[in-house]
């Protein structure tokens, strides 16, 4: 065959490739399957459009299902952006229309306080001084005497605490306090206090040995009746009390001629302060068989009943000096006992509210015979805090 006739055919055959590949590229698809029946294409084809197919639609979900996560978080967090993401198999773009936002409802708590956060538990939102100070026996009130008052500063909707330290130096004794208390709701109060009586040198002249040391536990409950001590009426506020008190020297409290190692008080106090003239008073009825507040404790050889005894409590609030009071308090006290006579208490006292965490107390007390030794004069002195 000449180089001529190889050329020729060679472009034919060109030329018909190229007819039959145009031919091809118009075949509609159902064309396209009858032609590849021959030679098992149509299997070949069917898998390579069905992986196609998955391969798009899985392009497709991945960006729709990344955009929903994405949705549900901004309706979770209340964003209100709108979410979109482009199809990277068929550029077009998938959107969301964007969360709207809720109301806070009273079951999500949005924008409530923490019921049980530290300011919701103590808010403290009553008035500065309307805790009273803290006695002797841990109750709230003035040194020497109950108050109808409610420890510490929470509202009706709260609870308040507070903390003391006193300390009482005398001619022959001395005595420290340590305590606390919770105020509930404005209405009721728990207290604790610890007494360390020491009789230091007097206690080898009294034949106990010296430096011995009487130990009072006192636990107290107080409830408010009605009224309350700031009030723009002239009602004033009346809380009843109660506390039991065990002294822990059962040999020696019977060698002096005391009953009972344990006992019990019962009380009604009436408080009010009149805020224009800056006067603040109580007056508390006790029921007691206590001897020196229980510490020579309850009851004795000459009597072993319960009589009413008188506390009370007249303080001025100079408007000079805000937070500032001074006073003077007074309580009368049973005589039980053959082996000593006991004296009424009377103490002046100026007490300063730093804030409403702080209270100091200074007080010239003068607490007559205790166990023999007349004329037990001196200093008391106390700190408080609280919320």
């Amino acid at each position: 065959m000449s180089v001529k006739s190889r050329v020729t055919n060679r472009s034919h055959r060109r030329i018909f490739s190229q007819q039959t590949s145009k031919r091809e590229e118009r075949l509609p698809f159902s064309a396209t399957l009858q032609a590849g029946r021959a030679g098992g294409v149509l299997t070949a084809s069917f898998f390579t459009i069905w992986a196609g197919l998955a391969s798009a639609f899985a392009a497709t979900a991945a960006p729709v299902a990344a955009t929903s996560r994405t949705a549900a978080a901004v309706a979770a967090t209340g964003n209100q952006r709108p979410v979109g993401r482009a199809s990277a198999a068929r550029g077009t773009t998938v959107s969301l229309h964007p969360a709207t936002e809720q109301p806070a409802s009273a079951e999500d708590g949005a924008g409530q306080p923490d019921p049980l956060s530290f300011n919701a538990l103590f808010d403290g939102q009553r008035t500065l001084g309307t805790s009273g100070l803290s006695s002797l026996e841990g109750s709230s009130g003035g040194g020497i005497a109950s108050w109808a008052t409610i420890g510490g500063y929470g509202s009706k909707k709260s609870m308040g605490m507070a903390f003391h330290y006193s300390y009482v130096n005398v001619t022959n004794y001395t005595d420290q306090n340590v305590g606390a208390l919770m105020g509930f709701y404005d209405r009721v109060e728990l207290s604790y206090s610890h007494n360390f009586f020491q009789t230091g040198g007097t206690g080898a002249k009294l034949g106990i040995g010296r430096g011995y040391q009487f130990d009072l536990d006192t636990g107290g409950i107080k409830v408010r009746l009605f009224g309350h001590v700031l009030d723009k009426t002239l009602l004033p506020q009346v809380s009843v009390g109660a506390m039991y008190k065990h002294d822990g020297d059962a040999k020696v409290i019977h060698a002096v001629g005391s009953k009972h190692t344990d006992g019990a008080d019962v009380y009604v106090a009436v408080t009010k302060l009149f805020p224009k003239i800056g006067i603040l008073v109580d007056t508390t009825l006790r029921l007691t068989k206590g001897n020196q507040w229980g510490i020579l404790g309850f009851g004795g050889d000459r009597n072993d009943n319960y009589y009413p005894q008188f506390e009370g409590s007249l303080g001025y609030l100079p408007s000079f000096i805000p937070g500032l009071v001074v006073g003077v308090e007074y309580r009368t006290k049973p005589r039980n006992q053959n082996f000593t006579p006991e004296s009424n208490w009377f103490d002046v006292y100026a007490s300063y509210f730093v804030n409403k965490h702080l209270n100091i107390t200074a007080a010239y007390v003068s607490l007559g015979t205790i166990a023999t030794y007349r004329t037990q004069t001196g200093a008391y002195f106390s700190l408080q805090t609280g919320f």
